[in-house]
Protein backbone atom coordinates (compact mmCIF):
# COMPACT_ATOMS: atom_id res chain seq x y z
CA UNK A 1 0.00 0.00 0.00
CA UNK A 2 1.56 3.31 -1.05
CA UNK A 3 2.21 6.00 1.53
CA UNK A 4 0.74 9.46 0.92
CA UNK A 5 2.65 12.55 1.97
CA UNK A 6 2.76 16.25 1.21
CA UNK A 7 5.04 17.84 -1.35
CA UNK A 8 8.46 19.06 -0.21
CA UNK A 9 10.65 21.37 -2.32
CA UNK A 10 13.21 18.57 -2.79
CA UNK A 11 10.49 16.66 -4.74
CA UNK A 12 10.30 19.25 -7.52
CA UNK A 13 12.57 17.59 -10.11
CA UNK A 14 11.02 14.16 -9.62
CA UNK A 15 7.47 15.48 -9.98
CA UNK A 16 8.33 17.59 -13.00
CA UNK A 17 9.93 14.55 -14.68
CA UNK A 18 6.81 12.48 -13.96
CA UNK A 19 4.63 15.21 -15.48
CA UNK A 20 6.86 15.24 -18.57
CA UNK A 21 6.50 11.45 -18.88
CA UNK A 22 2.70 11.51 -18.45
CA UNK A 23 1.90 14.18 -21.04
CA UNK A 24 3.12 15.13 -24.49
CA UNK A 25 5.73 17.89 -24.61
CA UNK A 26 3.20 20.44 -25.86
CA UNK A 27 0.78 19.72 -22.98
CA UNK A 28 3.13 18.99 -20.05
CA UNK A 29 3.97 21.93 -17.81
CA UNK A 30 7.19 23.84 -18.26
CA UNK A 31 9.42 24.03 -15.18
CA UNK A 32 8.34 27.64 -14.70
CA UNK A 33 4.60 26.84 -14.90
CA UNK A 34 4.97 23.85 -12.61
CA UNK A 35 6.88 25.89 -10.03
CA UNK A 36 4.24 28.63 -10.22
CA UNK A 37 1.43 26.21 -9.32
CA UNK A 38 3.41 24.58 -6.51
CA UNK A 39 4.30 27.95 -4.93
CA UNK A 40 0.70 29.09 -4.66
CA UNK A 41 -0.41 29.63 -1.07
CA UNK A 42 -3.60 27.74 -1.96
CA UNK A 43 -1.83 24.72 -3.50
CA UNK A 44 -2.10 21.20 -2.19
CA UNK A 45 0.26 18.61 -3.65
CA UNK A 46 0.15 15.03 -2.43
CA UNK A 47 2.58 12.28 -3.42
CA UNK A 48 2.08 8.53 -3.46
CA UNK A 49 5.28 6.69 -2.53
CA UNK A 50 6.30 3.09 -2.25
CA UNK A 51 9.75 2.18 -0.92
CA UNK A 52 10.79 5.86 -1.32
CA UNK A 53 9.85 5.78 -5.02
CA UNK A 54 7.31 8.34 -6.19
CA UNK A 55 4.52 6.56 -8.04
CA UNK A 56 2.37 9.59 -8.68
CA UNK A 57 1.02 12.85 -7.37
CA UNK A 58 -1.96 15.15 -7.47
CA UNK A 59 -1.76 18.93 -7.51
CA UNK A 60 -4.79 21.03 -6.72
CA UNK A 61 -5.76 24.36 -5.26
CA UNK A 62 -8.79 26.22 -4.02
CA UNK A 63 -10.26 29.51 -5.15
CA UNK A 64 -12.46 32.08 -3.49
CA UNK A 65 -16.07 31.04 -3.84
CA UNK A 66 -15.53 27.60 -2.32
CA UNK A 67 -14.26 25.96 -5.51
CA UNK A 68 -11.40 23.51 -5.77
CA UNK A 69 -9.38 22.87 -8.90
CA UNK A 70 -7.38 19.81 -9.92
CA UNK A 71 -4.35 21.10 -11.80
CA UNK A 72 -2.87 17.71 -12.61
CA UNK A 73 -3.02 14.08 -11.56
CA UNK A 74 0.00 12.06 -12.71
CA UNK A 75 0.76 8.39 -12.12
CA UNK A 76 3.83 6.74 -13.65
CA UNK A 77 2.87 4.23 -16.37
CA UNK A 78 4.17 1.18 -14.47
CA UNK A 79 1.95 2.02 -11.46
CA UNK A 80 -1.32 2.69 -13.28
CA UNK A 81 -4.51 0.67 -12.70
CA UNK A 82 -3.46 -0.10 -9.12
CA UNK A 83 -5.72 2.38 -7.34
CA UNK A 84 -3.06 5.06 -6.82
CA UNK A 85 -4.97 7.72 -8.75
CA UNK A 86 -8.06 6.95 -6.68
CA UNK A 87 -6.11 7.22 -3.42
CA UNK A 88 -4.75 10.60 -4.50
CA UNK A 89 -8.17 11.82 -5.66
CA UNK A 90 -9.83 10.84 -2.37
CA UNK A 91 -7.13 12.63 -0.37
CA UNK A 92 -7.31 15.88 -2.37
CA UNK A 93 -11.11 15.84 -2.11
CA UNK A 94 -10.82 15.45 1.67
CA UNK A 95 -8.40 18.38 1.87
CA UNK A 96 -10.44 20.61 -0.41
CA UNK A 97 -13.55 19.87 1.65
CA UNK A 98 -11.62 20.81 4.81
CA UNK A 99 -10.58 24.08 3.09
CA UNK A 100 -14.25 24.93 2.63
CA UNK A 101 -14.70 23.87 -0.98
CA UNK A 102 -18.09 22.60 -2.06
CA UNK A 103 -17.11 21.71 -5.64
CA UNK A 104 -14.10 20.75 -7.76
CA UNK A 105 -13.32 21.59 -11.37
CA UNK A 106 -10.74 20.15 -13.75
CA UNK A 107 -9.89 20.18 -17.43
CA UNK A 108 -9.20 17.16 -19.63
CA UNK A 109 -8.43 16.78 -23.33
CA UNK A 110 -11.28 15.36 -25.40
CA UNK A 111 -8.98 12.63 -26.71
CA UNK A 112 -7.95 11.41 -23.23
CA UNK A 113 -10.64 8.75 -22.85
CA UNK A 114 -8.81 6.95 -20.02
CA UNK A 115 -8.76 10.11 -17.89
CA UNK A 116 -12.38 10.92 -18.73
CA UNK A 117 -13.50 7.45 -17.62
CA UNK A 118 -11.46 7.79 -14.43
CA UNK A 119 -12.95 11.18 -13.57
CA UNK A 120 -16.50 10.03 -14.37
CA UNK A 121 -15.97 7.01 -12.09
CA UNK A 122 -15.14 9.51 -9.34
CA UNK A 123 -18.37 11.44 -9.83
CA UNK A 124 -17.22 14.16 -12.23
CA UNK A 125 -19.53 15.29 -15.03
CA UNK A 126 -18.82 17.23 -18.20
CA UNK A 127 -19.90 20.84 -17.73
CA UNK A 128 -18.84 22.30 -21.07
CA UNK A 129 -16.49 22.01 -24.01
CA UNK A 130 -13.46 24.30 -23.99
CA UNK A 131 -12.83 25.05 -27.67
CA UNK A 132 -9.15 24.90 -28.75
CA UNK A 133 -8.06 24.69 -25.09
CA UNK A 134 -4.98 22.56 -25.76
CA UNK A 135 -2.16 23.04 -28.28
CA UNK A 136 -2.96 22.04 -31.85
CA UNK A 137 -6.51 23.39 -31.46
CA UNK A 138 -7.50 20.32 -29.42
CA UNK A 139 -10.68 20.85 -27.44
CA UNK A 140 -10.83 20.26 -23.73
CA UNK A 141 -13.67 19.43 -21.41
CA UNK A 142 -14.40 21.25 -18.20
CA UNK A 143 -15.53 18.65 -15.68
CA UNK A 144 -16.92 19.27 -12.24
CA UNK A 145 -18.11 17.56 -9.12
CA UNK A 146 -20.01 18.65 -6.03
CA UNK A 147 -18.40 17.69 -2.74
CA UNK A 148 -20.77 16.27 -0.16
Amino acid sequence: MPLLRDYQPADFDTLWEIDQACFSADVAYSRKEFAYYLRSARAACILALEDSRTLGFILGDHHPGHRGHIITLDVIPSARAQGIGSMLMHEIEKRLRAAGCDSILLEVAVNNSVAMRFYKSHGFSVLKTLRRYYPGDLDGLLMGKLLN
